[in-house]
């Protein structure tokens, strides 16, 4: 096989020994060139590797609702280190097989051509972003578990702000209780996905300023808001086939949850479905 250039890959969440069996296994790719694990400043101390970098981030004051406000400081902070003209965002809790991310990696570079600029910067966004699924009813959403990307563009996508004033800093909900809960905050891949689409359409700057009346599930102008998302969605951001995501989750979470590949599959929307 050839591959036409290397690409970094950013492990993002907690480090644990897990995370270097992962950066173990990416670096086996013949097309990874290095491995940037951005984690905390309070995880286990790291193992000096060979094109490993370690980027170790303060936590922010709020983890925001669902956690998005540490995945938006992991992943920009881990992406700022990348070398490469292409880069991947991942979770360091979920591991693609070697084949899958080959399959992956030549479908978008077949697959990640621009077809719509930033209102007011016609020279940006290099490339459209590639990721594992769509939310099709939801708003501004794909899986933000991995991200495909121009390097430049995935910075963009992370160089957001933080969530204030979140459903966790107000009340005390469990994180697997978070979904009784949906029409009292913004999902955290409409959250991020709604942040980044403003670029290519100020209205959207003017939803995100009102999300309880547009974002919100069941908000007043929630099917207005599905309009505008479901027509600049699919240029900003391209699926994979399902047929060549392999995924597994293999460090669940304390609480008890439990990962069924088969349902993650049928719950989205792929290449194979148009997105």
């Amino acid at each position: 096989m050839k591959f036409l250039e290397k690409i970094d890959i950013v492990i993002q969440g907690p480090y644990t020994d897990f995370t270097d069996h992962l950066s173990d296994y990416y670096l086996n790719l013949p097309f990874v060139n290095n491995i940037i694990v951005s984690c905390w400043d309070t995880d286990k101390d790291s193992i000096k590797k060979r094109r490993v970098k370690y980027v170790r981030n303060k936590q922010p004051n709020s983890p925001g609702t669902d956690n998005k406000n540490l995945q938006i400081v992991s992943s920009l902070n881990g992406l700022k280190e990348c070398e490469t003209r292409f880069s991947v965002k991942i979770r360091s809790d979920q591991k693609f097989t070697h084949k899958s991310m080959t399959e992956m990696y030549y479908f978008f570079m077949e697959n990640n051509e621009r077809r719509i600029s930033f209102q007011y910067n016609q020279e940006k966004p290099y490339n459209r972003i590639l990721v594992a699924g769509h939310y099709p009813y939801l708003l501004f959403s794909c899986r933000d578990h991995m991200f495909w990307g121009n390097t430049d563009d995935l910075i963009d996508l992370f160089d957001i702000p933080l969530e204030q004033n979140s459903l966790v800093d107000t009340i005390k909900v469990p994180k697997e209780r978070l979904g009784n809960y949906c029409k009292y905050f913004t999902r955290t891949e409409t959250y991020i996905g709604a942040h980044y689409c403003a670029n290519f359409n100020e209205e959207i700057n003017r939803i995100l300023l009102l999300p309880k009346e547009h974002l919100y599930d069941e908000a007043i102008y929630w099917h207005y808001t599905k309009d505008i998302s479901n027509n600049i969605t699919p240029l900003v951001f391209k699926s994979f086939p399902k047929s060549i995501i392999d995924l597994e989750w293999t460090r669940w979470r304390k609480s008890g949850f439990s990962f069924n590949f088969d349902e993650y599959l049928q719950c989205s929307s792929w290449d194979e479905d148009g997105f």
